[in-house]
C-alpha cells in the first residue's frame, strides 16, 4: 500500500493531474499514508520531530525575503552593485565576463551564508532588479543569470552546516560539529563552485553580448534602513551558529530576524503572510510522511544493501556511487525526504563519515535534476512564474542534466582528494 500511495502521489505531482497543486498532492499522499495504516500517528510525530526546526527555518527565510523585497532592499542593492562595477556611457555598461565574475562570487557568498532557500529568495529578486528592462528569452541576460543563480543556490550550499536544511538534518543525526563539517567539505565546495562557473560560462554566459547595459531601479531605500536590512542578512549565519552551539533551535533566531524585517515596513505589516508560498512547506511535510512509510515498507533495507555493495568497491567509486544514487533519489522524491532515508540507511549500516558527506553532495547537487528535487527550486520557479518568466520543462531538463552531473563529479573529486590529503 505504501508504494501504491507514493506512486499515485508522485504521478499527480509530476502531471499536475486535475490541476491539483503540488503541495496538495503531497499532503493528500501524507494523509493517505496515515489513514491506510502504513504508518502510525506516533511515526508521523517522529518524522515531524526530525524536521520541524528545518521547516520553520524555511518559513522564516521566506518571510525575511518577502519583507525585504517589499521595502525596496533588492532594488537598492541592485543600484549599488551597478554603480560600483559599471561605467556610464548612454546607460550603465559593464563587460559580461567582469560582471559574471563579480556575481558568481557574490552568489556563492549568499548561498553559503544564507542557505540555499534563503539564497534563491534573495538572488532572484536581485537579478530582476538589475535587469529590470531586459527581455525574457532563454538567451537573454536576465534569464541566463536567473538560471545561473537558480542552480548555484543548491550547488553552493555545501560549505557550512547552515548552508542547506539537508546539512542541518544530517549533522544533527551524526553529531557532526560545525568545524568538522567545514573542514571536510570545503574542498568539495571549491571544486563544485569552479565546475559550476566553468560549465555555466561555456553553455550560457559566453553567448551573451560582450557588454551588458543596465538601468538603475527607480525605488531606493534610505541609507539607515538599508544598513539595518543588510545587517539582518549578515546576522543570519552568525546567529544561527550561536543558537546551534547553545543547543537552541536555529529556527528561533531566523524567526526573530523575520519579525524585525516585518516591523521595518511602513504599513501593511502582515499582508505578506497571505502571499507567502507556504505550500512548499506542506509539500515537504507530506513527502516526509510518505517517504517514511515507504522506508518502513522495505526501501531502507534496499538502500542498506546497495550501500553494502558500494562500500566494497574502491574508495572513489564508492563515494561517487553513493552520490549518484542520492542524486537520483533526490530528483524523484525531493532532497529532504531522500536525505532522511539515506541518513537512516547509512547510520544503520555503520557507514563512515566520508560516505555520509558523499550522500549529502548527491542530495544537494543532484536535487536540481528535476523541478521538485529541492525546496529552493520550487521557490525559484514560483518566483519566476509570479514575474512572468516561464522556463520550458524540456529546456530545464537539458540544462539540469549537464549542470548537475558535471558539478557533482567535480565535488566528489574534491571530497576524495580532501580525504587523501588528510592521510
Amino acid at each position: 500500500m505504501a508504494f501504491i500511495i507514493f506512486t499515485i502521489s508522485m504521478l499527480m505531482i509530476y502531471t499536475r493531474a486535475f490541476s491539483v497543486p503540488v503541495w496538495a498532492s503531497a499532503a493528500l499522499g501524507g494523509f493517505a499514508t496515515l489513514i491506510f495504516g502504513v504508518i502510525t500517528l506516533a511515526d508521523a510525530l517522529k518524522v515531524l520531530a526530525m524536521v520541524w526546526d528545518s521547516t520553520f527555518v524555511l518559513v522564516g527565510l521566506i518571510i525575511i525575503a518577502m519583507a525585504l523585497e517589499k521595502i525596496g532592499f533588492f532594488d537598492t542593492l541592485a543600484s549599488k552593485i551597478i554603480l560600483s562595477c559599471a561605467r556610464y556611457s548612454d546607460g550603465y555598461r559593464i563587460n559580461t565576463l567582469k560582471f559574471f565574475a563579480i556575481m558568481m562570487v557574490f552568489g556563492l557568498f549568499v548561498a553559503t551564508f544564507l542557505a540555499n532557500d534563503g539564497a534563491i529568495l534573495v538572488l532572484t529578486p536581485l537579478i530582476f532588479a538589475i535587469f529590470s528592462k531586459a527581455n525574457q528569452e532563454l538567451n537573454s541576460p536576465l534569464v541566463a543569470f536567473l538560471i545561473f543563480f537558480g542552480f548555484l543556490s543548491d550547488f553552493g550550499s555545501n560549505g557550512l552546516i547552515i548552508s542547506n536544511l539537508t546539512n542541518i538534518i544530517t549533522a544533527k543525526l551524526f553529531n557532526i560539529s560545525f568545524g568538522e563539517y567545514f573542514g571536510s567539505m570545503i574542498l568539495a565546495q571549491c571544486f563544485a563552485f569552479i565546475a559550476a562557473c566553468v560549465i555555466f560560462w561555456a553553455i550560457l554566459v559566453r553567448k551573451l553580448p560582450k557588454v551588458l547595459k543596465f538601468h538603475l531601479p527607480s525605488r531606493q531605500m534610505g541609507k539607515f534602513d538599508f544598513i539595518i536590512a543588510f545587517g539582518l542578512l549578515i546576522s543570519l549565519p552568525f546567529g544561527s551558529a550561536i543558537f546551534g552551539a547553545m543547543g537552541l533551535p536555529i529556527s528561533g533566531f531566523i524567526l526573530i530576524v523575520a519579525v524585525i524585517a516585518i516591523m521595518m515596513q511602513k504599513g501593511g505589516k502582515f499582508e505578506l503572510f497571505s502571499k507567502a508560498p507556504f505550500g512548499v512547506v506542506i509539500f515537504s511535510i507530506g513527502l516526509f510522511v510518505m517517504v517514511y512509510g515507504v522506508g518502513m515498507a522495505g526501501i531502507l533495507e534496499f538502500l542498506r544493501l546497495n550501500i553494502h555493495t558500494l562500500a566494497n568497491l574502491d574508495r572513489f567509486t564508492s563515494m561517487l556511487g553513493i552520490a549518484v544514487g542520492s542524486s537520483i533519489g533526490s530528483a524523484l522524491i525531493n532532497n529532504l525526504p531522500m536525505v532522511m532515508l539515506g541518513d537512516l540507511a547509512l547510520r544503520d549500516f555503520g557507514a563512515d563519515v566520508g560516505l555520509v558527506y558523499s550522500h549529502l553532495l548527491g542530495c544537494n547537487i543532484g536535487s536540481k535534476l528535476t523541478p521538485i528535487g529541492s525546496l529552493a527550486t520550487l521557490l525559484w520557479l514560483v518566483s519566476l512564474k509570479l514575474r512572468g518568466v516561464n522556463i520550458k520543462l524540456l529546456d530545464y531538463f537539458k540544462l539540469s542534466f549537464i549542470f548537475s552531473f558535471g558539478v557533482l563529479i567535480a565535488a566528489v573529486c574534491g571530497l576524495w582528494i580532501g580525504e587523501k590529503l588528510d592521510i
